[in-house]
């Protein structure tokens, strides 16, 4: 809508560079009631009626090629707009593939995430085991205590860059994927 929007103003400064030079008329019309008086209380007595029209003709003798350089620069500003323009939406189009397949690597990367925490915690729980046991030493279980944790976070940070990118693409195709319907402004 920003683009299309950008695009309309360009299209209305041409035409009001092509309308606002050479030859012009203006008509103003003026109603009202007037009256003077020496003192406060008079001066809303016998009010006089007062009504003015008013037509005015401008056209330039000569204005030396003023107005077609007028109109020539808003049709250049026009088409660097419409370039621009253009230009933009391809951007924008780059940047939602992008997005799209930045979201899916994201997704088979938490995936990954979430397997690793599994294996990790499995691995802890095999490694206090052990330890209550009395065949593994205290180093071994932080050893395993870390792993476990460490695994934990990068499952949560692998978590939280899927669902950033998830709401990122939502944003910025207004398309919301789960209920298969465009995003609309709530009025």
């Amino acid at each position: 809508m920003a683009f299309r929007r950008r695009l309309l103003q360009a299209e209305r400064d041409v035409a009001q560079a092509r309308g606002t030079t050479g030859f012009q008329a203006t008509l103003t019309a003026n109603l009202g009631y007037v009256n003077q008086a020496t003192s406060f209380t008079d001066t809303y007595a016998n009010l006089q009626n007062q009504q003015q029209v008013g037509l005015v003709f401008s056209m330039p003798l000569v204005d030396w090629g003023r107005r077609k350089s007028i109109v020539k620069t808003a049709e250049l500003t026009r088409d660097q707009v419409q370039r621009s323009v253009a230009q933009e939406e391809r951007s924008f189009e780059q940047t939602v593939l992008t997005q799209a397949s930045q979201f899916a690597a994201l997704a088979e990367q938490l995936r990954l995430a979430e397997r690793a925490d599994s294996l990790a915690q499995r691995r802890y729980d095999i490694t206090r085991a052990t330890y209550l046991l009395g065949r593994l030493s205290l180093t071994d279980l932080s050893l395993a205590s870390n792993a476990k944790d460490s695994a934990k976070r990068t499952r949560i940070f692998a978590l939280r860059a899927c669902w950033v990118a998830h709401y990122r693409l939502r944003a910025l195709t207004l398309y919301d994927f789960d209920k298969q319907a465009p995003i609309v402004a709530n009025r």
